[in-house]
Formats: C-alpha cells, structure tokens, sequence
C-alpha cells in the first residue's frame, strides 16, 4: 500500500504520484517492495524491519543521504483487547526533499486541527512525533475513564473478571510509560542533533513535543503507581463479596432448619398425641409452628448483630 501527499499552503494534500509527491506513505512493503527500497534508497533490511518492530525502541540514526528516525505510538484500541493497551512503532525515513513514512497504523495526515501550518518536512516530521504524543495523551484520558468505572462496577463483583481488566490496563500503562521514555529520549537527541536544521519555531515546538511527551510520561507513572498499590485491595473488595454472600447463604440455610425439623417430625407415620393427627387444623398448626421458629430465628439474628 502506497499513498503520496503533498505539502501546499501549510496543508497535506494528496499528490498524484510519487515525483509530484513531498510525503510517500507505505504499509508493511512486500518482498518487490523491499527489495526496491534496499536497491534505489539504500536502505538496510533492519532499518525497514525496525519501523514495524512493535517492540523496538525509538531511535534515530543519521546517513549520508539520509536520516531514520524510529517513534512510538499508541496501538489502536479494538474492543477485542479486552482493555489490553498496547503501542507499535512506526519509521519516518528523511530524504533531502521529501519523506518516507513507514507504517501500517491510520495516521490522519489530511486532519487540519493536528497537520496544519506545515511549511516544510521539518515542520511535518515535528507535526507527526507531536501527533504520537497526542494519541498517548487520549489514550491516557479514555484510561483513567476506564479505571473509574471499573473501580464502580468492582464493588458490587464476587469474580475476577474486572480484576483481570485493570491487570490488563496496568500491563498496558507499563507498555505506555516504556515508549514514552523511549521517545523522550530521542526527542532530546533531536534536541542536541543538527543535521536536520530546524529553524527557531521548529525548535520552539521541539521543545513543546518534549514537554508535552514529559507530561505523557509524568501522567502514565501515577496510573500506573495507582493501580499497582491499590489491586490487592480490589482484589480483597472481591474476597469480602464472596464472604458476605455466603454468610447470608449460611443464614438463610439455619432459618429453614427449623421449619425442616418440624416438617420431619409430624412427616413421620405414626399417631401423635393429643389427637393432633385427626385435628382438621393439624396442617395450619403445624405452619404455625414454622413462621414461629423462622420468626424466633429472625429475632434473635436481629438481636444478636
């Protein structure tokens, strides 16, 4: 998959094709494709593996006719996760006059409120790292959301369903605070390198993606603390349901104890005394019998809590 933009008047716009195109986007490249970047941009096999590679640490790494530079970004949430947040990288290859972006993630390059004012591929590379960083700060909100509710709906639970949800979103803000240090990390070496050139605004909105990412970072460790010091005793919320339904099961069953006893003796086939057994209210009596003993019963647990 290969899409080709272009930058006019501050904008992304789409491009015709790849000569006319400033900003060349590309999916998991096939073997043909591989091969063509390896041949005609000189790229190495680890460089193009690298910006797939969920699991590679953002990095940059400066050539002589180019510049690669590895992020990190939240992985698009599916409702299949099961609350599992997880991040993915992706590769912004920086040629003298025009870019190649390497990944498989939807990135809203034509979206006028996170691309705009773009004046060169400086300026856009910038706009793309400040956009990852954007994506933590949403995924962070709709985290702590979440948290909340599951906190609520914890309360009332006697099973480990949601436990095993905020386990998930701990793994996950474990995930989120690993790239977020891993991106700082690079953009402070943005900061000190000086092949790219950036021009004082550039370096001014460097300086507000590195804040920003900070506060990413800042933010994701207390969630993370949060919900670390805390689990065990959600997980204590469930243990003291349990218990309390199986009291009042334990109470209920000595209720009907008594009744029960009642029910066996005048079940028995014998002849009772004072002449009960031919008694027409012999069955109203014994029911009486029973709401007496659930009623003394009731009393006296009453009483005694």
């Amino acid at each position: 998959m290969r899409k080709y933009y272009k930058i006019e008047s501050g904008r992304i716009l789409p491009a015709p094709n790849e000569d006319a195109a400033d900003i060349v986007l590309m999916g998991t490249p096939s073997p043909e494709q591989r091969g063509l970047l390896v041949k005609e941009y000189e790229l190495t096999e680890h460089t193009i593996a690298s910006a797939f590679d969920n699991d590679e640490l953002s990095r940059i790494e400066y050539d002589d006719d180019f510049t690669t530079i590895v992020f990190k970004k939240p992985k698009n949430y599916i409702s299949s996760d099961n609350f599992q947040f997880r991040v993915e990288s992706f590769g912004v290859i920086f040629f003298e006059d025009w870019v190649l972006l390497l990944t498989d993630a939807d990135i809203p390059l034509m979206d006028e409120r996170r691309f705009s004012k773009i004046d060169s591929l400086n300026t856009f590379v910038l706009k793309l790292l400040n956009y990852s960083v954007f994506h933590f700060n949403e995924h962070l909100k709709i985290i702590s959301r979440i948290n909340e509710d599951l906190e609520q709906k914890l309360q009332k639970a006697m099973g480990n369903e949601y436990l095993i949800y905020m386990l998930n979103l701990n793994k996950g803000l474990i995930y989120y605070v690993n790239a977020l240090n891993s991106n700082e990390t690079l953009l402070k070496r943005l900061q000190l390198g000086r092949s790219l050139n950036f021009t004082e605004n550039e370096r001014e909105l460097l300086d507000d993606i590195l804040i920003e990412n900070r506060q990413s970072l800042k933010q994701a460790e207390i969630y993370t603390n949060i919900l670390a010091s805390v689990m065990d005793a959600r997980a204590s919320v469930i243990n003291n349901n349990m218990n309390s339904l199986i009291k009042t099961l334990n109470v209920i069953t000595i209720a009907v104890m008594g009744p029960t006893f009642v029910a066996s003796i005048f079940g028995m086939n014998v002849k009772f005394p004072f002449g009960l057994g031919a008694n027409p209210n012999a069955f109203w009596i014994i029911m009486g019998i029973s709401i007496l003993l659930i009623a003394l019963f009731t009393l006296f647990w009453t009483t005694r809590k």
